[in-house]
């Protein structure tokens, strides 16, 4: 009865080993067959790549006058302060100007002058009607007269010039940015009283660097952010020159809405500072560098092979390719140490199905040994 027992315990375990042996040798041969680096690949795609940068530039009216005099003179009067509000025409300020005086004196000789002719040209007049005086002698008066009259009108009107530019009135409308005189000053013709900047639209003046200035042109829209609001502008100017004080190309983008922005606050630009349109373009992790020459790995019939490519600018994800792939090129963009030209890879989510009746077949087995070692354990119970 004991040898019994024993020998059915023995046949268990001779099934249960046999059928552990069956499975641990089928892992080890998916080990095998999965052994390959798994990788994943696409083709190019045509895309845009656009970079932008951020600028700071100055807020300044569309349009700004500095109102210069255009007679020296003392001041006499000041009807403005900075921040004040103008209208076109409205007085400004008044001067006086020793200049006045010789220019009166002059008007004063000339009416003289004038006066004189023409009473001579009566005189000669009725002479020349009784005979006494010739042709000649009439036409002589004739002509000192009118040219006293020229004379006269000439001092006139230079005296009422210098009459109006006393009188200094706001050339635009819009807002005094700057008052530069007082009452009793000497106000010179190559010094602006104020500055005024008009009503209206208003622009921002920033600098950019030689590859943005390649990049940007005149119609092209730009955002503008200040205290957390946003706003649109048009590019309407681009400088043409270097400036010599920045090293910049100056730019100008005047609004397109309005805006509560002081005139000379500093705001953020948001420009384009390089772009690739409608270029190929990969994973930026596809491309590896050796010695500084960019390459990538591509697939082809199942193998890594290292393809030396030309490319352009990325940005955080994807690169332009200038040259060395072709549109259909599988190109890996996963990473494996094991990613090596000529290595054996395998793309993802394209691993080989089992043999057809192959975990059937081991199913098989594993059950007639199951069924094996019930008939040894069921054999044993009858024996005992």
């Amino acid at each position: 009865m004991k040898g019994t027992r024993i020998a059915a315990a023995a046949v268990v375990i001779a099934a249960a080993a046999f059928i552990g042996y069956r499975f641990l040798d089928q892992e080890e041969a998916e080990v095998i067959y999965e052994s390959r680096p798994t990788v994943t690949a696409e083709t190019p795609r045509q895309e845009d790549i656009i970079l932008y940068t951020e600028l700071i530039g100055t807020v300044e009216p569309v349009s700004k006058a500095d109102v210069i005099p255009k007679m020296a003179g003392e001041v006499l009067e000041v009807n403005f302060q900075a921040g004040d509000h103008v209208e076109a025409g409205q007085v400004l300020c008044r001067l006086d100007s020793d200049a006045l005086t010789s220019l009166k004196l002059n008007v004063d000789s000339a009416q003289l002058t004038l006066a004189e002719a023409q009473r001579n040209l009566s005189r000669i007049q009725a002479l020349y009607e009784s005979g006494t005086v010739s042709q000649q002698e009439l036409e002589q008066v004739q002509s000192a007269a009118q040219n006293a009259g020229i004379a006269y009108e000439a001092a006139q009107n230079q005296y009422n010039l210098q009459m109006e530019y006393t009188t200094i009135t706001a050339p635009i409308s819009g807002t005094v940015e700057s008052r530069n005189i007082e009452v009793h000053d000497f106000a010179s013709t190559g010094m602006p009283i104020c500055t005024i900047a008009s009503d209206g639209q208003i622009q921002v003046d920033f600098g950019v660097t030689e590859q943005t200035f390649s990049n940007i042109s005149v119609g092209e829209a730009v955002s503008i952010e200040k205290g957390g609001n946003t706003y649109e502008a048009t590019i309407t100017e681009i400088g043409s020159m270097l400036n010599a004080a920045t090293g910049l190309y100056d730019v100008t983008a005047v609004l397109n809405e309005q805006a509560d922005l002081a005139n000379g606050s500093r705001v953020k630009l948001t420009v384009v500072r390089d772009q690739a349109l409608g270029a190929m373009t990969v994973p930026l992790s596809a491309v590896n560098y050796d010695g500084g020459i960019p390459y990538v790995y591509c697939l082809e019939n199942g193998v890594a092979v290292r393809t030396d490519v030309e490319v352009g600018i990325h940005d955080e994800e994807r690169i332009e390719i200038l040259g060395g792939l072709e549109d259909d090129s599988q190109v890996i963009y996963s990473w494996s140490n094991e990613l090596v030209d000529g290595a054996e890879v395998l793309l993802k989510g394209a691993l080989a199905a089992p043999e057809e009746g192959g975990s059937t077949a081991l199913e098989g087995e594993g059950q007639g040994a199951s069924e094996e070692a019930d008939d040894a354990g069921q054999e044993a119970g009858e024996d005992a």
